[in-house]
């Protein structure tokens, strides 16, 4: 990279657009006092940024504007522009020229372009820090100014070093961080202070909000569940409607069959009644067969005695009657005697009792052995006669008990057929009363019907249900969950009347107020890490700092030397780094670079003690030593070999020659020895119109021109 060009376009006194094109390492601008060649290095340096109207000679920024003369208008605006090769892309632009512009106008406004875009002041400082240069400007070197490196304080000749090692973009890097950990620190103090502010009223907004929240959850919940069980109970109501109906009309047809049925059986009854009482026996046939049932066991006795008798009487051959005997007739007589007691007949008694007496009788003649013929056939006869008494009762109770068991039978069948159409009835009359009880439960279920559909009614209208909103759901199939789903949704409207009334603008409060406390969370979680990032930045900067200026200063102080014994012949020659301390009353005391000489055959205890040539070839050998380490775009001095001899002007020459190596040199002089170094040659004169103009001359070809001559 080098320094093409220099346009100065109404700049104080070059009220004409003059150019000054640097393709020499060694430039030289000469000419008369007052001819203006002084106004280039200001121009130079103001295009670079300087701020001191005053260094540059003037009160405001309208003074650097040409103000006119006798034959020339003054100018409204002034601009100077450097133009820069940037094909090696020593500056961070993708440009191949790098042009840096300044101009101010009349008005007082000051403008800075960069390839023809404003930028700001900063953005020039960030892009001249990159190459080595600084707000110090220490590369520019004024007349009187040239041991200004030697008298500055330590802390600024620090300054100066760290600008020519091409630190100042760490210190601007630096410098922004503190601001920005500053404004930083001012921030978090601020939001902090809100976010404190903000928590106690968000959190009474977040439990109002809450309840607010729980109600609406509460609401929502209801109107589910409501609108379920809704949809339930009308699906059940349906159901039970449509089950009643379909049930009804069955059962009353049966109704009506069982009762004309029920009315047929009672009549096939009554009629069977009335044939079962004409078919009963009369209790005189009963009463005779049972007296002919006793007669007949009477004359099988009575005859079964008279056969013993008669069979006795016909066996015994000695005619004597034995005890045996007479201990079965006695036996047979008792016997009879115990029967006729039961008896409650008058006839029954008196003839038992003839009987007896003719037993009786009898017994006793045999007793003593007596036979009587007339006795034994009146026996016979009387026992045939109760032989035929005994046919006919048989044959008697053979019809009876014939007649008695034909009427029986038909009796009986008719008793069966009774029974059976009782029972018939009976079955028939349960079946009706099972059909009643179905027809109350229908009945019942009926009103009870009427009654859910009426809750149900009041039901949506207190909830604010709209039929056509219910959900599809499965009809209620018994009270449980119907009643476990109700008691639900009394609980939720319990709830929402014992949450009250909510006031919905503070919902919205609550969210703005969280959205913002989120927010002012957020920034302090983003401001906190910036500030530990500017923090960790600045420890680097600083660290890089440190490394860099110590390893320049070592740079810088081997070139110190060289430089300095090639100037002096010898000697010592260290910049020396001094910490800031504290000093014994408590103040501190500011660090920087001391200078340390030890010039040949001279002892030297300040640099008060140098003579002024020596201060100008201290202050150069420094000042190119620098130059030399961090090589800027180009060095500017303004007449620094002014208080030279001849000697010195030789030495100072050849240090020009030496740093021209590795930078650009525009060096305002009336040194000829400096002259002779340069490769171009302007020359400033100013006319009768108070503008300055410049002749340029290469000296090689000023050579051969007198050579020619």
């Amino acid at each position: 990279m080098y320094f093409k060009s220099l346009t100065l376009s109404g700049f104080k006194s070059f009220g004409k657009s003059t150019v000054f094109e640097f393709p020499s390492r060694i430039t030289s601008v000469v000419g008369p006092n007052g001819s203006g060649k002084s106004n280039v290095v200001e121009a130079i340096r103001w295009v670079l940024g300087e701020q001191s109207i005053k260094s540059l000679r003037g009160k405001k920024g309208e003074d650097l504007i040409f103000n006119g003369s006798d034959k020339a208008a003054r100018l409204g605006k002034a601009e100077v522009k450097l133009i820069f090769d940037n094909s090696k892309k020593q500056f961070p632009y993708e440009f191949d020229e790098v042009i840096i512009s300044r101009r101010v106008i009349r008005d007082g406004t000051n403008e800075y372009l960069l390839n023809g875009s404003q930028v700001r002041l900063k953005d020039i400082f960030q892009l001249l820090s990159t190459v080595g240069f600084g707000s110090t400007q220490h590369h520019i070197i004024s007349q009187g100014e040239v041991d200004r490196i030697l008298w500055a304080s330590p802390r600024d000749r620090q300054e100066m070093i760290e600008e020519a090692l091409g630190l100042k973009e760490y210190h601007l890097k630096k410098r922004d961080a503190e601001r920005k950990l500053g404004e930083t620190e001012n921030n978090l103090r601020q939001i902090d202070a809100q976010v404190r502010e903000l928590r106690p009223h968000l959190k009474y907004l977040a439990t109002q909000a809450e309840k607010m929240k729980a109600t609406e959850e509460y609401r929502r919940d209801l109107q589910e569940k409501a609108r379920l069980w809704a949809a339930r109970e009308h699906g059940a109501l349906a159901e039970i409607n449509k089950d009643a109906s379909s049930e009804r009309d069955p059962l009353e047809d049966e109704l009506r069959e069982k009762s004309v049925r029920i009315k047929e059986l009672a009549g096939e009854i009554a009629r069977a009644e009335k044939s079962f009482s004409g078919l009963e026996i009369k209790d005189a046939v009963k009463e005779k067969l049972t007296e002919l049932d006793e007669r007949r066991r009477a004359l099988e006795r009575e005859l079964g005695r008279i056969e013993g008798l008669l069979a006795a009487g016909a066996g015994s051959k000695d005619s004597e009657v034995s005890v045996k005997m007479i201990a079965g007739e006695l036996r047979d007589t008792l016997s009879f005697v115990k029967e006729i007691a039961d008896k409650d007949s008058f006839e029954t008694l008196k003839s038992g009792i003839n009987d007896i007496k003719v037993r009786l009788e009898k017994l006793l003649k045999l007793s003593v052995g007596e036979r009587d013929a007339a006795a034994d056939l009146a026996l016979e006869k009387k026992k045939q006669e109760m032989s035929s008494e005994l046919r006919e009762i048989e044959r008697t109770v053979t019809e009876l008990r014939t007649q008695r068991e034909e009427t029986g039978a038909v009796r009986e069948d008719t008793l069966r057929e009774l029974r059976e159409r009782e029972h018939e009835i009976r079955t028939e009359e349960r079946e009706l009363e099972s059909i009643r009880t179905k027809l109350r439960t229908l009945d019942f279920a009926g009103e009870k019907y009427k009654i859910r559909h009426t809750e149900l009614a009041n039901f949506m209208r207190d909830l604010k249900i709209e039929e056509n909103a219910l959900p599809q759901a499965e009809p209620f199939v018994g009270d449980t969950d119907r009643a476990q789903l109700l008691r639900q949704i009394e609980r939720l409207r319990i709830k929402l009347e014992e949450a009250g009334g909510i006031d919905i603008s503070i919902v919205k409060e609550y969210e703005d107020t969280k959205s913002r406390d989120e927010f002012l969370t957020n920034e302090l979680r983003d401001i906190n890490e910036a500030a530990s990032q500017l923090k960790t930045l600045m420890r680097e900067l600083d660290q890089k700092l440190h490394e860099k200026f110590s390893e320049g200063l070592k740079s810088i102080n081997e070139e110190f030397l060289a430089l300095f014994r090639s100037v002096f012949g010898g000697g010592k020659a260290k910049l020396a780094y001094v910490a800031p301390a504290v000093s014994e009353t408590g103040e501190i005391v500011e660090g920087g670079i001391e200078i340390e000489l030890d010039i040949p055959r001279k002892r030297l205890r300040s640099l008060d003690m140098l003579s002024g040539g020596e201060r100008a070839l201290t202050s150069v050998a420094l000042l190119f030593a620098m130059s030399a380490v961090n090589p800027p775009p180009f060095l500017v001095l303004d007449e620094t070999d002014a208080a030279l001899d001849e000697a010195n002007s030789q030495r100072y020459g050849d240090l020009l020659e030496q740093l021209a190596k590795k930078t650009q040199l525009i060096i305002v002089t009336h040194n000829r020895h400096t002259m002779q170094r340069a490769g171009i040659l302007y020359g400033v004169t100013m006319s009768g119109d108070g503008i300055s103009r410049v002749i340029s001359l290469k000296l090689e070809e000023a050579k051969e021109f007198a050579k020619e001559g």
